[in-house]
């Protein structure tokens, strides 16, 4: 898969938009100024539990694997061998979160449809959603009150991929 990855972006050593991590534990981080997400090791949006210390590999989308400035791509993948996972980060005012989340499916389901139709992503396919909210410096992750089974339904009937309203992703 990797090689297909290179082959369809050519530019992703270069811009170093892919790297693996195999620490225990690692955050990722949307910055609000490049627009390109990093792997941080606190004080990320996006938690990730990794507790054999296996190797994940993770590809920052916005702003390295493409450009940004059409807004329509998810965020980052992580991935390992038996899961591909696409994450929209979304940080929020608490007016906006309905909107939010409506966009960050539109971004997931552009992102998984070029992967499905340029790579042979042979994992079970991930998607995850995760709206942060600060009030007084403190973050606060939102999860959907109502029960968002429709939109998780249709990602595993079109896209064969499994929704997520979350900010962590456990490897096991």
């Amino acid at each position: 898969m990797i090689s297909s990855l290179k082959k369809v972006f050519p530019h992703i050593d270069e811009k170093e938009c892919l790297q693996f991590i195999s620490e225990k534990s690692f955050e990722i981080f949307d910055h609000e100024e490049d627009k390109k997400c990093y792997v941080l090791e606190e004080n990320g949006q996006f938690k990730v539990v990794n507790a054999n210390e296996q190797e994940i590999g993770f590809i920052a989308v916005d702003e390295c694997l493409f450009n940004s400035s059409d807004g329509s791509r998810a965020d980052c993948i992580i991935f390992e061998d038996e899961v591909f996972c696409f994450i929209e980060l979304k940080h929020c005012k608490n007016k906006n979160i309905p909107r939010n989340r409506q966009k960050a499916k539109k971004q997931l389901i552009t992102t998984i449809e070029f992967f499905k139709e340029k790579i042979n992503i042979e994992q079970k396919l991930e998607a995850y959603i995760c709206v942060t909210c600060s009030s007084n410096e403190e973050r606060i992750t939102m999860t959907p009150r109502a029960n968002n089974e429709e939109a998780q339904l249709e990602f595993e009937e079109y896209y064969d991929t499994q929704l997520f309203y979350s900010c962590q992703k456990e490897f096991k």
